[in-house]
């Protein structure tokens, strides 16, 4: 809020309302300390003014407002979901403006999801709801977020599906591409995510330290921290003889808006020619990483910090391969 004098000699002021949008308002003054006088009225009136004048912004234009805003701050993938649950609510709240909604709404909407769909699609959908009205309480579109007090669901612990040093061998066995092979090798060996690789820059890896480091520099990690992966025997001959055909910045030459899916869709053919469970996809491999070295007897604490999981009780879900120290703690009895 400020005062200003235009050219007529009255001053102005411009002050922004609860839709953001810059106000003007005549002091209907021509002295300055006149027009502050007025200026330190009109702000405790402006305070004491009921906020009930939320712009009334449809659902389906803030969608809208709200995906622009995304884009230059999410990854591909995040907006593919957001778009997702977009879909499902604007089917069941299609004439609501965004400052109606109530607790009771979301708690109607989720509760459709568990019917129709499934938790999982409930529980993502809950996380991307929170980020709408988040925005929405931000920008002052809303007084208050209606997804207060609702908890998030607990979902069954899976187990993680992962190949076998058998099974890995024999996908190897049936893969002609070159590139492909190397992709899925650095994959099993590293604990990478797909996305992850595809955005990986030599600048990013040190062969003579044999490591690699994430550094958020070509690719936002999912985790958002900076970490280092070792590389091992198994892959540093692949990464120096690639470094030195390699005529791109790029470890792997798979781009475009889409590489991820047709990268998972070409894996999938394999893991069907090699006669494999069908539901082996390609980040398998990153659970093949962590479950072989649980069974190796490396601790969970060192495999989460090669996984990047900002809480180990998300690496937890590989302790049940650790069966040697429960056998050992049992024959005490």
């Amino acid at each position: 809020m400020f005062l200003y004098k235009r050219n007529n000699g009255y001053y102005y002021i411009y002050y922004s309302s609860s839709n953001g949008k810059i106000q003007a308002k005549s002091t209907k003054e021509k002295m300055k300390s006149q027009a502050l006088k007025y200026l330190s009225t009109f702000e405790k009136e402006l305070k004491g003014r009921p906020q009930n004048d939320l712009p009334k912004k449809p659902l389906g234009l803030f969608k809208f407002e709200f995906l622009r805003y995304s884009e230059m701050i999410r990854t591909a993938k995040t907006i593919k979901a957001y778009q997702s649950t977009f879909k499902y609510f604007e089917k069941m709240y299609s004439n609501k403006t965004i400052d109606s909604f109530t607790n009771n709404d979301i708690r109607n909407y989720l509760e459709a999801q568990l019917t129709k769909r499934s938790i999982y699609s409930a529980r993502k959908d809950l996380i991307n709801i929170k980020s709408f009205f988040r925005y929405a309480l931000e920008r002052k579109y809303i007084k208050e977020n209606p997804c207060i007090g609702i908890k998030q669901y607990k979902i069954p612990e899976k187990q993680p599906i992962y190949f076998s040093k058998e099974e890995y061998d024999k996908l190897l066995s049936v893969i002609e591409d070159k590139e492909m092979k190397d992709l899925v090798i650095t994959a099993a060996n590293t604990g990478l995510r797909l996305m992850e690789l595809l955005n990986l820059s030599w600048k990013q890896i040190n062969i003579s330290r044999r490591s690699i480091i994430l550094d958020n520099s070509t690719h936002i990690t999912k985790s958002k921290r900076i970490r280092t992966i070792p590389i091992n025997n198994n892959i540093l001959n692949i990464l120096i003889e690639m470094k030195s055909n390699s005529k791109s910045d790029k470890v792997f030459s798979y781009e475009g808006r889409n590489a991820d899916i047709y990268t998972s869709i070409a894996f999938k053919k394999y893991v069907i020619k090699a006669e494999l469970n069908p539901k082996l996809h390609f980040h398998s491999l990153r659970h093949s990483f962590a479950s072989w070295l649980i069974q190796s007897g490396i601790s969970i604490y060192i495999v989460s910090k090669l996984l990047g999981h900002s809480d180990i009780k998300t690496t937890e879900i590989y302790s049940h391969l650790r069966n040697d120290d429960l056998q050992s703690a049992v024959n005490f009895l």
